[in-house]
C-alpha cells in the first residue's frame, strides 16, 4: 500500500515523506506480457521507484463497445505486477496520447461518426469518451493510493497545448469526469516549454509539468513563471527519439541524458524518462508524422531507450544506475538465439483469395476503408477503365496506391512523396491496392481516413462502379496456394525450435509488408530501412513447429534468418 501523492509548496510528498519522482515510461501494449515482470524489475533495480505507462483507447476499444482487456491489453496485471515490486505507478489515459501510436490512441470507428470533433467539447466525442473512461476506470481505480494501491497521479489529456484547437472546456470537462467516476488522486497536464505550450495546456489546479530532451533550466524557469513555488517535474524527459523509414537511425550519447537527469536532481526536480524501456509496434500500430510530410514510423520503437526494445540493458542504463544507486552491477539479459533459416515457403495470391481474406463490397463510388468496418490493413478497389484514357488522378494517397492495369502492375502512388504520374490507356481493368501505413498521431491532421477518399478520375474523367474488398489480416485464414511472382502474395513457412528464446528476425529479399509467427502480428517490414530486423519475444514461440507467413506487397521471392542482434540503422536505396 502505498500513501498519497500530494504538493506542499514546492516539493512533493508521499504520505508524511519528501518524494523524489524518478520514474520510467514502459508501455505494457508494446511488450508482451511474458516480458513485463522482467521489465519492471530492472526498473526498479536501477533505481527508480516509479513506472509511467499511457492506456491507449484503440487498444481497450477496438470496436465501439467492445472492450478488450486481456492479452497485451491487460492493464490490470500490469499495474498489479508493479504492486508486487512495490512501484509507484503513474498513468496517462488519454483519450489522446500521441506516443507514436496509430491515431494518437484514438480508435478507428470514431471516423465513422457524424458531426465528431476530436480533442473538443463536442457532444458526440465526449459522450464516447466517458463510455471509455468509465471502463478505463473500473480498472485503475481499486489501485489508487486513496483505495490502498500504487497508482499516485494521473493525467488530463495529453500535450494539449500543442492542439490548434485550444477547448479548455474540453480539458475541463476531462477534469471533472475523471473525479465524477471516482479518480482522487493528483491530476497533472504535461506540456512542452515551447511557443505557449504549457499555459494553453495547462488547467486549474493540476500539477503543470513539462516535456523535453534537454536545455532543463530553461524548461524549470519557464514553469516556475507560470507556476511558482510549485513543484518542477520533467514528465517526459525524451532520452532518445523515434524513427521513420527511409530516415537514419536516431542515436544519443548515452552520456548526455544521464547528465540531464542529473541536474534535474540537481535543480530539486522530478522526472519521468520516455522511454525507459523501448517496446514494438506490433501488428498495424505504428503511428505516422505529418509535419508537414507524411512519414510513419517504423517497427520498432526502440527509441534509444535504457533498456532496449528486447529489453536488454544498455550504456544509457548502466551509467543512471550508477547515478541513482551508486552501483555498477545490473540485471543479466535474457538469452537470444538463432533458429534455422526459412527458404521453403508455399505462396498464395492474395488477389486469388480476396473472399477469404476479407468481405467484398459493390458501390457506385469509391468509399473510405472506416465506412466499411475496415481499421488496418488493406484495401483494393477494382473497376471498369474501358474507354478512358489519360493521366490517372487518386487525390492525396491514404497511403501507399498500388495500381494494376488488367493485372499487371504499373506503378503506384505514396502519400508524401513526388510520385511519378500514371497514364492509363487501353485497359479494361484497374486495380488499385491501398495501404494503410498508419494513421498519423500528432497534430490538427490526427483525422486521418484510409483508403480511395474519391473517386479516381483519368483523363479528366470521374469513374465510377467499384468492387471493393477489404484485406484487414486479423489473422492468415486457410486460402488457396498458386501466385505470380511480382503481385501480392501470402508466404507460409516454419521453422522447428527445441528451446525457447527471444529472437531477430531478418526479411531476405522480401520487400514490404508484414509478418506473422504462430499467428502473432510482429509488425511492419520495407527494406528501404532503417530497421531490417523484427523482434520475436519468446512469449509467441513454441516448441517444435511454428510457423511464419509473409504478406509481401511485391511478392519479391524471399528468406527468413534470425539474428541474436537487431539492425535498427541500416538504409537501403530505393529500387
Amino acid at each position: 500500500m502505498k500513501e498519497n501523492l500530494t504538493i506542499r509548496g514546492n516539493q512533493l510528498y508521499l504520505g508524511e515523506e519528501n518524494f523524489v519522482l524518478k520514474s520510467g515510461t514502459i508501455h505494457y501494449f508494446r511488450i508482451h506480457p511474458s516480458e513485463w515482470r522482467e521489465r519492471l524489475e530492472k526498473l526498479k533495480d536501477c533505481g527508480l521507484n516509479t513506472v509511467e505507462t499511457y492506456i491507449p483507447w484503440n487498444v481497450h476499444e477496438p470496436e465501439q463497445g467492445g472492450f478488450c482487456f486481456e492479452g497485451m491489453a491487460d492493464l490490470k496485471q500490469f499495474i498489479a505486477l508493479a504492486e508486487e515490486l512495490d512501484l509507484c505507478m503513474i498513468v496517462r489515459p488519454g483519450p489522446y496520447i500521441c506516443a507514436e501510436w496509430e491515431m494518437g490512441g484514438f480508435p478507428y470507428w470514431l471516423l465513422n461518426m457524424e458531426g465528431l470533433e476530436l480533442r473538443t467539447y463536442n457532444k458526440v466525442y465526449v459522450s464516447l469518451v466517458r463510455n471509455y473512461f468509465i471502463k478505463v476506470m473500473e480498472i485503475i481505480k481499486p489501485h489508487l493510493t486513496t483505495n490502498g494501491g500504487n497508482i499516485i497521479a494521473v493525467q488530463v489529456e495529453n500535450e494539449f497545448g500543442a492542439y490548434p484547437k485550444n477547448d479548455k472546456g474540453y480539458l475541463e470537462y476531462l477534469k471533472n469526469l475523471l473525479r465524477e467516476l471516482g479518480c482522487d488522486v493528483l491530476l497533472f497536464t504535461s506540456d512542452g516549454y515551447w511557443n505557449d505550450d504549457l499555459e494553453r495546456g495547462s488547467i486549474g489546479d493540476a500539477l503543470m509539468t513539462v516535456n523535453c530532451g534537454s536545455n532543463m533550466e530553461t524548461a524549470f524557469d519557464k514553469l516556475d513563471t507560470l507556476r511558482p513555488n510549485q513543484p518542477k517535474v520533467c514528465m517526459e524527459f525524451w532520452n532518445g527519439w523515434f524513427d521513420q523509414w527511409g530516415t537514419p537511425h536516431h542515436t544519443r550519447n548515452p552520456e548526455e541524458p544521464v547528465a540531464e537527469i542529473k541536474r534535474i536532481l540537481e535543480m530539486g526536480g522530478g522526472f519521468n524518462i520516455y522511454m525507459f524501456s523501448g517496446g514494438t509496434n506490433f501488428g498495424f500500430q505504428n503511428g505516422s508524422n505529418c509535419n508537414p510530410t507524411f512519414e510513419p514510423c517504423i517497427t520498432s520503437y526502440d527509441y534509444g531507450a535504457a533498456l532496449s526494445e528486447s529489453g536488454d540493458i544498455t550504456e544509457q542504463y548502466r551509467l543512471l544506475k550508477k547515478l541513482l544507486t551508486g552501483s555498477g552491477s545490473v540485471m543479466e539479459n535474457g538469452r537470444k538465439t538463432i533458429y534455422q533459416t526459412v527458404t521453403e515457403f508455399k505462396k498464395y495470391d492474395i488477389f486469388n483469395n480476396l473472399n477469404e481474406l476479407g468481405s467484398a463490397f459493390e458501390n457506385e463510388n469509391a468509399v473510405n476503408m472506416e465506412a466499411l468496418g475496415q481499421a488496418y490493413g488493406y484495401i483494393l478497389y477494382e473497376v471498369n477503365v474501358e474507354g478512358f484514357d489519360g493521366e490517372l488522378e487518386v487525390g492525396e494517397p491514404h497511403d501507399r496506391i498500388m495500381i494494376y492495369a488488367d493485372n499487371q502492375r504499373i506503378g503506384e502512388y505514396v502519400r508524401g512523396t513526388d510520385y511519378k504520374t500514371i497514364t492509363v490507356s487501353g485497359v479494361k481493368s484497374l486495380k488499385l491496392l491501398v495501404e494503410n501505413a498508419g494513421r498519423i498521431n500528432y497534430g490538427a491532421r490526427v483525422y486521418d481516413k484510409k483508403g480511395l477518399l474519391e473517386n479516381i478520375k483519368i483523363g479528366g474523367r470521374e469513374v465510377k462502379g467499384y468492387r471493393i474488398n477489404t484485406l484487414p489480416f486479423h489473422h492468415i485464414p486457410n486460402i488457396s496456394e498458386g501466385a505470380r511472382r511480382g503481385m501480392p502474395t501470402v508466404y507460409c513457412g516454419s521453422f522447428e525450435a527445441d528451446k525457447l528464446c527471444s529472437t531477430f528476425i531478418k526479411p531476405c529479399g522480401f520487400r514490404r509488408g508484414v509478418v506473422f509467427m504462430n499467428g502473432f502480428n510482429l509488425g511492419r517490414y520495407y527494406y528501404i530501412g532503417p530497421q531490417q530486423t523484427l523482434y520475436v519475444p519468446k512469449g509467441i514461440l513454441r516448441k517444435g513447429k511454428n510457423e511464419i507467413a509473409v504478406v509481401d506487397l511485391y511478392g519479391e521471392d524471399g528468406y527468413m534468418e534470425f539474428s541474436e542482434t537487431p539492425i535498427l540503422d541500416s538504409l537501403a536505396e530505393m529500387a
